[in-house]
């Protein structure tokens, strides 16, 4: 199969040869969940018309290339057209011969922001009983809480919900509650500027609060990237700094952007990963240190 054929295999059917279903559908298309991480609610959506996807959770979306690289780690589009062939049971040509198409017809991997499918947005101070037990839960004070952080109540799959929002540079949401973790669109990093020649980088949000519980932020200006997939737009607001703290992720991924700022900046950049060497990440080290106390509460 050339590179165009396998373009238009079915989204749909590729999850569902991979053993996925949807869990709901809307207007513009159906709702599975996340192929490539877990996740308590559905934020993977796909457009069948379009044949893209778009993950509300990372903010990472394309076409069937670009969503074999995420379930497969590759980043060259002949092993994931490989590894697109194996899981659909189709025949593959040589290595010579899809070089040689590849050549004559390179691949251009086609990018896809979907378009917002919340409804009925309401932005307000952060006061549900729920969502402020859920951060305490976590290690997270209610006075932190408020002072960064919105209540979010939105209509999704035709149900009402609501949810903690961070806001971001691009004027997008991250949404978190205990059964869903995604974005309000547009996905972007989290500038918090207070003149400070030194600068905290946090993965998501939950860690830039706990650092705030912990004390290291201290005054400096903070990046939250929102998902390391917005790394590159971190860069030039990093180049600002003297010192680039990073307080990143125990994981693959973590490791990846530390490397890449490393690499940028050279010795600017500290890991301050070392402060939680035992923990995936920074709250995971907080919640360590004050275990939950609180009974569930319903949504």
């Amino acid at each position: 199969m050339n590179i165009d054929e396998i373009r238009k295999i079915s989204l749909v059917e590729f999850l569902n040869q991979l053993g996925y279903q949807p869990t709901g559908r809307d207007s513009k298309g159906l709702w599975f969940y996340s192929p490539y991480r877990s996740e308590r609610k559905p934020s993977f959506h796909v457009n069948p018309r379009k044949n893209l996807w778009f993950d509300f959770g990372t903010g990472a979306g394309g076409d069937i290339f670009s969503l074999a690289g995420e379930m497969s780690g590759e980043t060259d589009f002949l092993k994931q057209a490989d590894y697109i062939a194996e899981k659909m049971r189709l025949p593959t040509a040589s290595s010579s011969e899809r070089r040689f198409a590849s050549a004559k017809n390179p691949y251009k991997p086609t990018q896809f922001v979907e378009e917002p499918t919340f409804e009925n947005i309401e932005v307000s101070r952060l006061e549900s009983p729920v969502l402020l037990r859920y951060l305490a839960d976590r290690g997270i004070p209610k006075e932190i809480a408020q002072r960064y952080c919105v209540q979010v109540d939105y209509e999704l799959h035709g149900k009402r919900y609501y949810a903690v929002g961070f806001p971001n540079n691009a004027n997008g949401l991250e949404l978190r509650n205990p059964f869903f973790k995604g974005s309000y669109p547009p996905k972007h990093i989290t500038l918090i500027a207070n003149g400070n020649a030194r600068c905290n980088v946090f993965e998501g949000f939950i860690d830039f609060l706990s650092a705030e519980r912990l004390g290291y932020n201290d005054g400096l200006d903070t990046i939250v990237l929102n998902s390391v997939s917005n790394l590159q737009k971190a860069i030039p607001a990093l180049g600002n700094y003297s010192v680039i703290q990073c307080y990143l992720d125990n994981d693959t991924a973590g490791r990846a952007a530390l490397a890449r700022l490393q690499r940028e900046f050279g010795d600017r950049v500290m890991d301050k990963s070392a402060l939680y060497p035992d923990y995936k990440d920074l709250n995971d080290y907080l919640m360590s240190l004050y275990p939950k106390k609180s009974t569930k509460l319903k949504l």
